[in-house]
């Protein structure tokens, strides 16, 4: 069935989490909106990931699930209410298909999450994963029965004017308003894809005295003692894991002169905000992403990539992968971001 004008009146996204997932969704919002100026598009997202998507005006309502005990059942009458015809559904888990079956749409497209032998292959088999193609793309190509082209289009991050506000409001009170920052994330929710803290401290350190940087550390608040190794030997840096909203944090992101971070939500945001970015990969193939123009560090082992979404250990017990990524590396690729200029990342 061909879409025309007297057909779309509304297309509703679903993808609940998590920070990067969610970042890496944009693509989609702007290429709706580009073949159809005029049609409501609406966004439904896990509350705490809200502000990933609420300043990007092309999305005229989002909808929150709720971490309550009827949040399902609540938002699936909202979104039948609500009466979109097309449902898109970028998570593609036993939620997402419970919501796109309570909105009652007239269409679901669904995004094919991966290869099934994938799965059989990396989990079972034990060999590493390739991604076949970026996860935008995948994304993408959920929209082809709508006349739009799956083709790569870079992601775009939209900082609320309000969280701008606060964090420019948090930065002058820590003394940082005008300075050149380097903005450091050294956590990740599984421990396999964290850099080992005494090396993001030495190259934070280094990067810091040899380029004049100021480093500023995010993350949240259990990460709070992690930051303090990292950034506490610098004068002058600011800590403020557990401090910030996640669109603070953004905005904070939005000022950085270079951003270094593991594979985790926040370099997905300082790529989506052009920021010079040194991005950090160990157990999870970064062939899912693009980070052209920017630095990526990885060692691309034998044994890499191990897992889809990283782990609490390493399989094989040496952890090669980070262990193998050292000070000089990342300190070099800062060096390079710093000599390119403000907007190294921002065409790519």
């Amino acid at each position: 069935m061909s879409v025309t004008s007297e057909s779309i009146d509304g297309f509703l996204i679903v993808r609940l989490s998590s920070v990067g997932d969610v970042v890496l969704t944009e693509p989609v919002v702007a290429a709706l909106r580009e073949r159809f100026p005029d049609a409501r598009i609406g966004f439904v997202v896990k509350r705490r990931f809200a502000d990933l998507v609420s300043g990007n005006t092309e999305i005229d309502h989002v909808h929150l699930l709720e971490s309550t005990r009827d949040g399902m059942r609540r938002l699936g009458a909202e979104l039948a209410a609500a009466s979109y015809r097309t449902v898109i559904d970028l998570h593609s888990n036993v939620r997402s298909r419970t919501l796109c079956r309570a909105a009652a749409a007239e269409r679901v497209l669904r995004y094919r999450k991966r290869n099934r032998l994938d799965g059989f292959r990396v989990r079972v088999l034990k060999r590493p994963f390739r991604a076949p193609q970026r996860l935008v793309v995948r994304y993408l190509e959920a929209l082809e029965p709508l006349g739009i082209d799956g083709t790569y289009r870079r992601p775009r991050f939209h900082v609320r004017p309000s969280d701008a506000t606060r964090a420019e409001e948090r930065l002058r009170e820590a003394g940082l308003l005008d300075a050149p920052l380097l903005v450091v994330v050294p956590g990740s929710v599984w421990p396999t894809k964290r850099w080992p803290s005494d090396r993001f401290a030495a190259a934070v350190s280094e990067a810091a005295r040899r380029w004049s940087l100021t480093p500023v550390a995010l993350g949240v608040s259990d990460e709070h003692a992690l930051c303090v190794d990292v950034v506490s030997g610098v004068p002058g840096s600011w800590n403020a894991a557990g401090l910030l909203s996640l669109g603070e944090s953004a905005a904070v992101i939005a000022r950085a002169r270079v951003f270094l971070g593991n594979d985790s939500g926040p370099t997905h945001i300082a790529r989506a905000l052009g920021r010079p970015t040194v991005a950090i990969f160990g157990p999870t193939d970064p062939g899912q992403f693009s980070f052209d123009g920017c630095e990526l560090l990885y060692a691309d082992l034998g044994c890499s990539a191990c897992s889809f979404y990283g782990g609490r250990r390493c399989r094989l017990g040496h952890w090669d992968c980070m262990r193998s990524i050292d000070v000089e590396a990342a300190v070099a690729a800062i060096g390079r971001l710093v000599e390119r200029g403000r907007g190294a990342c921002a065409s790519s």
